[in-house]
């Protein structure tokens, strides 16, 4: 008699719990705030933009699932989210909310629950039956269940059936059942637990418009089990909070076939590991996968993947691969991959590629941004636009320029140069000759110089130098360092006549010169330095530039 008191005053308790806490949700709830939409063959896709901007949030989704580009013509006044999108999309989907968002899932069928037995403690409750469609009444393949607050889950069979056994319970059960194509089913088990909040809230963060998903990659495909490919489609967005995963792989780990959907605070992987995302330290031994976003630090000895976005420290023995953007540190061995935009530092021994904006440093061999502001060094560096600065062999640069420059000067008679880069900073690759039989003289070098509009057709370029001179004997050593101010006059598209005083500082340690070649020792202009290797003059550069 007085356990079933007991249990009649728990459920009591439950029921007013449940009904607090609804009252609460129902106040906060984004699909519970009322707008009003006026609009006639206006697509579905504006009229979506329209509600988030009326009512304050967002909608996330998988593009492909709204027909965006369908007219519609709707006149409401005051009524909730959840009504208008009813009437939007004909209850074909099904609506979560978290955070600032609610999220979309296409789900035209509904699901029914035969309940076979439902038992135990907390401790250890265990719960089997079979999913159903509710119109036809076949048994459904392939559905998730799980319970979202302890991260444990299951598939269903061939008849439909399943077996899911629940552990550490500190609060009533909600047990989902989600399948793709087919509404949320949620059944409520209450044990005699103390309730209380054990996980932490997902970050709004933790969602993007259209979160990324891996399982069209040929390696995730290749990493990641069928069971949590299938539990991905199922489930979509709706993501789970935990403090741990270790996992072995991404198919043997502490949340089984649920892990990628769950946001860990902290995920060892010995091999690899598959998560929705991290908000703290992921470390793995080959590799780490995430769903979604990874804010903290990722380390990785070959390859780390972030379906979404990156914040914080990113390191790995081969490569990167961030889907959004990425801001923070990011260094690999041999390459970096930043779908989106990046801000911070990139380091990789071979290539970093920015497919959006880029802001910060890179360094590498090969440096690329869509939109560059920072600094690049590298090799080469290419960006479709930059309004930064890159330091390299050669310099792509959309908005730049690459010109050839043809000149002589007080020291050989034939200099080129090809220069690239844009008007903060520009390299220069240097050759040059004297053709004088008897004062033979070859160079080659590498500078640097800026561009200083003064007017439309006039320019300074300040140019700094170094150049090494070979006079006979590759085992000399003859440098010459140059400070060339020079004055570009525009005077037609693509060519510039170039002219301006320049300061040389020369060292040698050639003992003496060889017959045919110049002595640069001896020239009659020079001033003495500090130094009896070096030596200075002041000297001039005329010539001009094509492009």
């Amino acid at each position: 008699m007085k356990s079933t008191i007991r249990k009649f005053l728990l459920l009591i308790l439950f029921l007013i719990i449940i009904s607090g806490t609804n009252q609460i949700v129902n106040a906060q709830s984004l699909l519970n705030r009322t707008v009003s939409i006026r609009c006639e063959n206006q697509s579905i896709g504006k009229v979506m933009g329209q509600i988030e901007e009326k009512a304050g949030f967002r909608f996330s989704y998988q593009s492909k699932i709204i027909p965006k580009d369908s007219l519609i013509s709707l006149q409401v006044t005051d009524i909730s989210i959840k009504e208008v999108l009813d009437e939007l999309l004909k209850e074909r989907y099904d609506y979560a909310e978290t955070q600032n968002f609610i999220i979309l899932r296409y789900a035209p069928k509904k699901l029914s629950l035969v309940l076979d037995k439902a038992s135990g403690d907390r401790d250890q409750y265990n719960i089997r039956g079979y999913v159903i469609d509710e119109n036809t009444g076949l048994k459904i393949q392939n559905a998730s269940v799980y319970e979202k607050n302890l991260a444990q889950a299951t598939l269903t069979d061939n008849n439909g059936y399943f077996e899911i056994g629940l552990s550490n319970i500190y609060q009533p059960i909600a047990l989902r059942i989600n399948k793709e194509n087919y509404k949320e089913l949620i059944t409520y088990y209450l044990l005699e637990v103390n309730i209380q909040r054990t996980k932490k809230e997902v970050q709004a963060d933790d969602y993007s418009d259209n979160p990324e998903d891996l399982l069209t990659s040929g390696l995730t495909q290749f990493l990641i089990s069928s069971k949590q490919r299938i539990h991905a489609l199922n489930l979509g967005s709706i993501i789970s909070k935990a403090p741990y995963q270790v996992s072995l792989t991404p198919a043997i780990n502490s949340h089984g076939n649920f892990s990628g959907q769950v946001v860990n605070d902290i995920s060892l992987n010995l091999i690899g590991g598959y998560n929705a995302g991290v908000d703290g330290v992921e470390v793995g031994g080959i590799f780490n996968l995430n769903k979604m976003n990874m804010r903290g630090v990722q380390l990785a000895g070959i390859f780390n993947i972030t379906g979404g976005k990156a914040d914080g420290v990113q390191l790995a023995g081969i490569y990167n691969d961030v889907k959004g953007d990425r801001r923070g540190v990011q260094i690999a061995g041999i390459f970096n991959n930043v779908q989106g935009n990046s801000s911070g530092i990139q380091l990789a021994g071979i290539f970093n590629k920015v497919h959006g904006s880029s802001t910060g440093l890179q360094i590498s061999a090969l440096n690329q941004a869509n939109q560059f502001s920072g600094l690049q060094i590298g090799l080469i560096n290419v960006a479709g636009s930059s309004s930064g600065y890159s330091l390299g062999l050669l310099n792509i640069i959309g908005n730049g320029f690459q010109r050839i420059s043809i000149n002589t000067n007080e020291t050989t008679d034939i200099n080129l140069g090809f220069k690239s880069g844009n008007n903060n900073l520009y390299t220069a690759l240097l050759t040059g000759m004297n053709r004088d039989k008897d004062h033979k003289m070859y160079h080659f070098g590498l500078g640097l110089g800026t561009v200083i509009n003064m007017s439309r057709n006039l320019a300074l370029s300040p140019e700094i130098s170094s150049r090494y001179m070979y006079l006979g004997d590759w085992k000399d050593t003859n440098i010459l360092h140059r400070l060339d101010l020079n004055f570009n006059f525009r005077i037609a598209d693509g060519l510039r006549l170039t002219a301006g005083p320049s300061a040389n500082i020369y060292y040698s340690n050639q003992a003496a010169s060889i017959n045919g070649y110049a002595d640069m020792m001896q020239r009659k202009d020079h001033f003495n330095l500090s130094n009896s290797k070096l030596k200075g003059w002041i000297g001039w550069t005329a010539g001009f530039t094509i492009f």
